[in-house]
């Protein structure tokens, strides 16, 4: 296992590792250096994080609870500062800009998309009203062929466009919560926790779903304790524990391994 200092994000993304290697050439949407975020309370959240996510890529976080994965994406998605917390070392690149503590707005307003936790949306509105309730759509015009392409990716949704979000089921709410983010066509879409209380059925058309919006161009970062589908569509993987990155590397690096046996990550 590596430590928490160098990764590919702290090599100047030059880095080259063994086996399958991350694409460095591309365009980082993101990069994450050396992080470390104390909360609020005077508590370290992230002691040392570095990770970097290239455009139509999916990287994928992984760790037990607690170690750090949803701070740190709130941390890059400037949705950790809402909080009171803040990131007090390190540096966080978004397309070749310091963003840095940014706030949600400032980091929105230059593609960043963020799907927290527990899948939120507004369950007294419809499936289409939700989509279109954060206004990413400027022109009216425009409308229909958007919405049109968040139901060719979630064909579910399709015949409950009218229906309360409310009544939907946590498998929908997550593809709906999903399908407004892309709405605006974000160049980093980042989603905590995707899987988490789903039934088990639901898990692979989700991360079919993120597959398809990668290869449309989008750089993507997720967190999910439903290991063996994201090993399946990740490039590349990190493997957060206390608060540092302690291994990272390829999908094939991570499966059936000892880090699955040890309990740091779920299986399938």
């Amino acid at each position: 296992m590596t430590g928490g200092g160098k990764t590919a994000a702290t090599e100047g993304a030059e880095h080259a590792h063994s086996g399958r290697e991350l694409n460095l050439k591309e365009e980082l949407a993101l990069t994450a250096e050396h992080l470390r975020v104390r909360y609020r309370n005077g508590a370290l959240g992230v002691l040392d994080v570095s990770f970097s996510v290239p455009r139509n890529t999916v990287v994928a976080l992984f760790g037990p609870n607690g170690a750090g994965k949803t701070t740190s994406v709130r941390a890059v998605s400037g949705f950790m500062k809402t909080e009171g917390n803040r990131t007090v070392a390190g540096r966080v690149t978004l397309l070749g800009t310091d963003v840095t503590n940014s706030e949600p707005h400032e980091t929105a307003r230059m593609g960043v998309a963020l799907v927290p936790e527990r899948r939120k949306v507004f369950p007294n509105m419809s499936v289409v009203e939700n989509l279109l309730a954060l206004g990413h759509i400027p022109r009216r015009s425009q409308r229909a062929n958007a919405l049109d392409q968040v139901f060719e990716l979630f064909p579910s949704l399709t015949t409950r466009r009218k229906e309360l979000a409310g009544r939907l089921s946590g498998g929908q709410q997550q593809m709906l919560a999903i399908g407004r983010a892309i709405l605006g066509r974000p160049k980093l879409l980042i989603v905590d926790e995707m899987t988490l209380g789903l039934h088990h059925s639901l898990h692979a058309p989700l991360f079919e779903a993120i597959r398809a919006i990668a290869a449309d161009g989008t750089a993507v970062l997720i967190v999910d304790e439903s290991t063996g589908f994201a090993l399946n569509v990740a490039g590349y993987c990190y493997l957060i524990a206390g608060g540092q990155v302690r291994d990272e590397g390829p999908p094939e690096r991570f499966r059936g391994n000892e880090l699955l046996a040890a309990g740091y990550v779920g299986g399938l």
